[in-house]
Formats: structure tokens, sequence, C-alpha cells
């Protein structure tokens, strides 16, 4: 009789029933799967909504330069137009018949509040439109004009008559309009002595001008620094532009308008309930802001401007100072006072109108954060409800399921055993039906096989892949080849493991140059490396990585002989050729093995264009499909036109010499960009059949530079003259 072991005794010392695990681990499973979720969900939302802010934030902050511009261009082009006409003719700075232009141009932008022109002689003429509450030189105006001309006359002022006056005195008139078309309301003279010259305006602008090129004086727009006007006792922002005649400054032009216009701009488009927006400059002091003073207070005839660096505890005063320790444009931080997340961006102002400010918008996060928390907030609830809804399914669920199955665990037992099932398990679920039935199916047949049943199984666990194919396809690539020059010799003198050494190091220097320009090495064929740029991934600059690549195994190959020569071996010298061309590229070989290679008649020609270099005591020889591809590119230098063995028709090569641009090891040196220079010279003598002058230049190259390539082309002008 034989003695079977129960497996099924052999149980675990802690082990629980299954009903009990279904639910234990489906409530392990899904109570930190749903809060992960929640904290994920909140997480990401979070992450977008505060992305969107800062894009928005982004685009308000562009759409405010972009306003600022609408809101500036039509000034400073108004300006331009202004001191163009008064260029051309310079009898306009003294000329009441300018006014009525002037006057044009403050009625076509309503956001101005005066036009005018002042000479370098002294005279100034202004119009000015009317505003409530105005005081015009200590007089109120008439209460129907809508506007003033105010001159000063400087052109036909009396004389000083004495030494010690620094110029002629001339009384400031002030007239007043209703319409262009009527009669002055009024009109009276002040004498006042106003010269614009010594205006702070005045000097600003001769200052800033002088600093400007000559070819960008008659567009120079400049921004002033924000002032009190006298007339109207606000805040006004006045916008200048030179004069000059025979490149001498002769005056300028000038339009003003109140700061409020851009506050009230800013409030216009600001971006949420408690964004603030600001004009600041470098040194932090406020041009102009959203707040409620709007970054600055008027004490009498003087504007008090607001430093952000005087905001203690603010985020604004924060920010600031973030963006100059950082330089970063926009960010993100928390403040200090209230620990809320703000975004800040920063943007320059226009420099069309040479002031260095810039636009600064700072909005706390929360602002957006409205409904993801109205989202979370449900997210919360009704997740709530669906986890006490899974609970009690889950128990349903796993009693419906762990009865039977514990039923046909007792089966397994008893089969385990040699011994027949007890019953037939029934169930409305049909997998455990379809179990059970194979259960009571295993047990006969283990019954009537038990002999030949085995007590272990063991399984195998096996990872299936797709199948590697044979085929190609066609694709213009890159191909380069390289060989050593005279490595036959070198081998025979040479002992094995020295000669192994400096192969290595050349095909380990190669190597790495390919990989940097992200080509692929095809295989070493002795001495000699196979290597394509444009596949398996395309490259559209595979011409010029294959170059690339080539000069920086040149150049390399110089450290490389010094560290050979100073152990003893043998310095190695490299000769490249790369030719670019249409060529299958695939899994080639066979099934029972194959390779990820390049073939065709492109890459022969490569082959023979490494071998040419023997024949010119050239370096890197280079086919003209190559340099059509990337030759502006490259430093090189024509060879000859040559013959290819297997292909019709002739094609020119040239020297690769080095890469244009500023990388040390690529870079031309002056003697190569004078050696391509005059190499190009000869070669357009030689393929004109001036050979007699290609010599002479040829000869010419060999004394400066002691060139090989000269010498043989030398050699082959001289074999053409002397040619019947």
């Amino acid at each position: 009789m034989k003695n079977y072991v129960d497996v099924t005794q052999e149980r675990p010392k802690f082990s629980v029933k299954l009903r009990l695990s279904i639910s234990t681990l489906f409530l392990c499973l899904i109570l930190p799967a749903f809060a992960i979720f929640v904290v994920y969900m909140y997480n990401t939302n979070y992450e977008i909504y505060k992305k969107n802010a800062a894009e928005l934030i982004s685009n308000h902050n562009d759409q405010s330069s972009d306003k600022l511009l609408a809101l500036l261009d039509p000034i400073g082009d108004s300006l331009v137009t202004l001191a163009k006409q008064v260029r051309d003719d310079p009898r306009l700075f003294d000329s009441a018949a300018f006014h009525d232009t002037m006057l044009l141009h403050l009625e076509n932008n309503p956001n101005l509040v005066s036009v005018f022109v002042a000479s370098d002689k002294g005279s100034f003429h202004q119009v000015q439109g009317m505003r409530e509450g105005m005081v015009i030189a200590g007089r109120v105006p008439p209460v129907e004009a809508k506007f003033n001309f105010w001159v000063v006359d400087r052109a036909n002022a009396p004389t000083p008559q004495s030494k010690s006056s620094e110029g002629s005195r001339a009384n400031s008139t002030f007239t007043f309009f209703k319409t262009r078309n009527t009669p002055p309301l009024d009109t009276f003279a002040v004498n006042n002595n106003y010269d614009p010259r010594d205006r702070p305006y005045y000097k600003n602008l001769v200052t800033n001008v002088a600093k400007a090129a000559v070819a960008d004086r008659e567009r120079f727009v400049y921004v002033d620094e924000p002032f009190v006007s006298s007339s109207t006792s606000r805040p006004t922002i006045m916008v200048q532009t030179p004069i000059y005649k025979d490149n001498a400054f002769r005056g300028m032009i000038g339009e003003s308008f109140e700061l409020t216009a851009i506050s009230r701009f800013l409030k216009s488009i600001q971006i949420s309930k408690n964004a603030e927006t600001y004009i600041i400059d470098t040194e932090g002091n406020i041009v102009v802001s959203t707040g409620a003073d709007n970054g600055y207070k008027v004490e009498k005839t003087n504007l008090i401007r607001q430093s952000v660096l005087q905001a203690e505890g603010q985020p604004v005063q924060q920010a600031f100072k973030i963006r100059k320790s950082s330089g970063n444009w926009h960010f993100e931080f928390k403040g200090t006072s209230n620990s809320e997340v703000y975004l800040a961006r920063f943007t320059p102002f226009p420099n069309a109108f040479n002031k260095d400010w810039e636009v600064l918008t700072l909005v706390p996060v929360s602002d957006f954060l409205e409904g993801l928390n109205a989202i979370n907030r449900r997210l919360i609830i009704y997740g709530g409800f669906a986890c006490l809804l899974l609970v009690l399914l889950t128990y349903v669920l796993s009693r419906t399921i762990s009865r039977p199955i514990e039923d046909l665990t007792e089966d397994i037992r008893n089969l385990m055993n040699f011994a027949q099932p007890k019953r037939r398990v029934r169930s409305k679920i049909v997998e455990i039906n379809i179990l059970s039935g194979a259960v009571a199916k295993v047990s006969n047949t283990l019954m009537a096989f038990s002999s030949y049943v085995p007590r272990d199984l063991v399984n195998d666990l096996l990872r299936s892949g797709t199948a590697i194919e044979l085929g190609g396809e066609s694709r213009y690539l890159s191909i380069m080849f390289t060989d050593l020059k005279d490595f036959s010799t070198i081998s025979e003198v040479t002992p094995s493991r020295a000669l192994l050494k400096c192969v290595s190091a050349y095909l380990a220097l190669v190597t790495y140059a390919v990989k940097e320009e992200s080509g692929t090495v095809d295989k070493f064929i002795g001495d000699s490396v196979m290597a394509f740029w444009g596949a398996p991934l395309l490259d559209q600059d595979h011409a010029y990585h294959a170059c690339a690549t080539a000069v920086k195994s040149q150049r390399r190959m110089v450290e490389l002989n010094r560290q050979l020569v100073s152990e003893g071996l043998p310095a190695l010298t490299v000769r490249i050729g790369i030719h670019s061309d249409a060529v299958l590229v695939g899994n080639i070989g066979s099934e029972e093995r194959m390779s990820y290679t390049v073939m065709g008649d492109g890459v022969n020609i490569a082959a023979r264009l490494e071998g040419i270099n023997k024949e010119f005591a050239t370096a890197i020889c280079i086919s003209h499909a190559t340099f059509k591809e990337a030759g502006e590119r490259l430093w090189t230098r024509p060879i000859d036109v040559i013959t290819v063995k297997g292909r019709k028709g002739e094609i020119p090569i040239y020297e690769l010499v080095a890469i244009h641009g500023d990388d040390p090891e690529t870079m031309a040196t002056s003697r190569d960009q004078q050696l391509c220079a005059i190499t190009g010279q000869a070669f357009g003598l030689f393929s004109k059949k001036q050979y007699k002058e290609a010599a002479e230049l040829y000869e010419q190259i060999i004394e400066t530079y002691g060139d090989g390539l000269s010498g043989i082309m030398k050699a082959k002008c001289l074999q053409n003259l002397a040619s019947p």
C-alpha cells in the first residue's frame, strides 16, 4: 500500500478564510486607492489650475504690454510725424500756423492732455486740452473753453541790455478757444520768463538721446518720469522725441497724458479679484499700480512715488527681491506674512520708449482654486458614499464567491490525496461551474492514471516577443569609412599586444565621435570603421554630423598619437571618406544570422573616397553629394573631379578641413581658412584649364603651407601643359 502525504495540511502559521481575505483585501486596496486617487486628483488639478493660472498671467502680461503699446504707439507715431514736419520746416518752431496741426493730433487722441514744441532757442508752443478744475497761470479759464494755446516766443523777444542777462526775456501768452473755427474766448500774457531749456523734461531728453545711435535719433521716442502738472494738479507723464537738423539738436516735440490713463487701463484688465499689477523701474520705484492710491501720492505740486521695497512683509516686496536675486521673469513663492502661494510674472515695458521699466502681475493662487476646492469637496462626499456601497457589495460578492470556492478547495484537498470529491459544486458563477466540472474530470482521470501523475508540478514562465524579420528600405544616408595609413607595415614591426592597444584606442576614439554625433557604427573591418547617419532614426543633418565626426576624429588623433609616442608606440594616421546617397538599410542576412547594416553603390563610393586620400595626400575626402547637403557649414577645399569605378560620369571631391562655428575642437584656424580660400582659387584656374596660372598658384601654396595636395595638383597641371 502506497503512503500519500496530505500537502493541504501544511498550512502557514497565519491564515484566514477566503471570505474574510477577499473583504479585507478589497478594503485594503480600495480605501488607500481612493485616498491616493483623491490626493492625486487634488495635486493634479492643483498643478493644472496653477499652470493655467501661470499661462493666464503670462497672457495677461503680454496683453498688458500689447495694450500699453496700443496706448503709447499712436502717441509715439504722432510725435515722429510732428517732428518730421518741424524738421522739414524749422520755421514752425516759432509759427502759430503749427498750432492747428498740434490741435488736430490732440483731438485725434483722447488720452492726450497737451502737445507742445520747444526749440533750442527757448521758444515754446503748446496746445492743451481743458480739464475740469484747471488753473492756467494762476487764472481760472473760461467755462466754455475746450483748449488753449500757450506761446513763449523768444524769436521775436527783445535782446537783453545787460551782459549779466542769460538770454532774451519773453512773456507767456495764453489764448483760450471753444472750437478752432470760433474767435478766442480769452487771451492774456504773463511775464514768467518760461524757458523750456531749463525744464527737467528738456534736459532728460537731451541727455538720453545723446546716448542713442545717430541713425536712430530721428525716430527716438522717450517716456519721461511722471510729474504733477501745474495746471491740472494731476500726475502726468510725458512722451517726447527730438528734432535734429543737419545732425544738430534743434528742439523737441512732446505730448503728455495723465498717469491715471495707465492705472485705469491696468484696473480694467485685472485678472482676478486679488490680483495686483505694477509698473516699476529697476530700483523698485512704482510708476503706477492698480492699488487704491495708484502707487503714488500727490503732496501739493510734488509727486511722491512709492517703492515696493518700502512694503515690508508684502508679497510685492518679496516678488521684487526674488526677481533681482534670481533673474527669473516668472516664478511662484510663499508669502511670509500669510503663507499664501503667489504667482509672479514680470514683463519688460515696451522698449520702443527707451525706458527700463517692467510690468509686474502678482496673483494669489487661491484666487484660482475656488472651483478646485468645490470639485474636491464633491469628490470626497460622493467617493465616501461610493466606498460604503462598495463595502456592502464586497461582503455580498465575497460570500457568493467564497462559499463554492471553499467547497472546491475541500474537493481539491481530497483530490491531492487521491480521494473522490464528495459532491459536485454548483454555483451561479460560470467560471466556478467550469472549475467544478474540471475538478471532477481531473479526479476521474487522476484515479485512472494515478500511477502516472507526478506529485510536484513545475511551471515555466515564458515571455514572448515580436520576431525579428529580414527586410530593409531605401533611405538617403551619409556613410563614412575610416582606415589607417600603412597599417600593414605598422603591424609587421609592432608586437601584437602593442598593436592591439593602438588599434583599440583608435577604434574607441572613432566610435565615441560617431556616438557623439548620433551616428551608427556598422562594423569594424580590420583597422577600418564603417558608420552611417540617418538610420535607424531619421536625421535631417546626417551629412553635417558625419563631417563633424570626421573632423573630431582627426583632431583627437593628434592627442592620441602624442600619448602613443610617449609610450614608445607608433603614431597612427587616419584617412576618412564620406559620401551621401540613397542606399538599402535594414536587417540583412539569413534567418540564422542577420545584422542591421547598409548596402548599395553609395557604400562602395564612400569606401573608394577613403582610398582617394592616398592619391591626393589628404586626410578627409567627401563627395559632392555630401558637400551639397552640408557645404555651407563646412570649411572645405576642392580636390579634383574623379571617376569612381563602377559608376558612370565624374564627381567632384573635396577635402574637409574644419566646421563653421565656434567649437574649439572643430573650428577652422586662420591658416585653414586661408588655405581653403587660395586652394579654391587655384582649383578654379585648373577647372578653366588655365594650367600655367594654376601651377604657379599651387607652387605658391606649396611654398607657403607645404601642402601635399597642391604638389599633386601642380604635377597634374604640368602634365596637362606637356600634353599636346
